[in-house]
């Protein structure tokens, strides 16, 4: 299967955005009413805040949930094109709940062996052996300063 023809993985998000207060920080610089709703990127489906669980134990969602995928909470912000008449400037603030696939470590890089396989580890044997060797075995025949 070439590389043009591999499904990609839809984008799995619930999402809301907050418009501009027209303030600037420390105060708050966008709001949302607490009656706004997310929008599924899935479905569209439009979810409000206490919904949010049933978005996630949608068969949608949890198609992605069995995979592995776990939610992130996201913030980015954007220019407002379409100003609405609760907007108070040009920016909004996008916050998305965000289905995230979890980074896998890879065993080692390029057949390169990890640290702990390249470099042979000391047995406590031998340690011991070396503490108790005398400590004149470490003085040598040197002419005076």
């Amino acid at each position: 299967m070439s590389y043009q023809q591999q499904q990609k993985t839809p984008f799995c998000a619930l999402t809301m955005k907050m418009y501009a207060t027209g303030k600037k920080s420390p105060k708050f610089e966008f709001k949302a009413s607490a009656d706004s709703v997310f929008t599924c990127s899935l479905t569209k489906k439009k979810y409000k805040l206490s919904q949010v669980n049933e978005w996630y134990l949608s068969p949608e969602v949890q198609k992605f949930h069995n995979e592995g995928y776990r939610a992130k909470w996201y913030g980015k912000t954007e220019q407002n094109e379409n100003p609405n008449k609760y907007s108070q400037g040009d920016t909004n603030f996008v916050l998305s709940f965000i289905m995230i696939k979890p980074f896998k470590t890879q065993p080692n890089v390029d057949g390169m062996k990890p640290i702990a396989q390249a470099i042979p580890q000391v047995e406590q044997q031998q340690v011991e052996i070396a503490r108790k060797q005398p400590e004149e075995s470490f003085d040598d025949d040197l002419p005076p300063f």
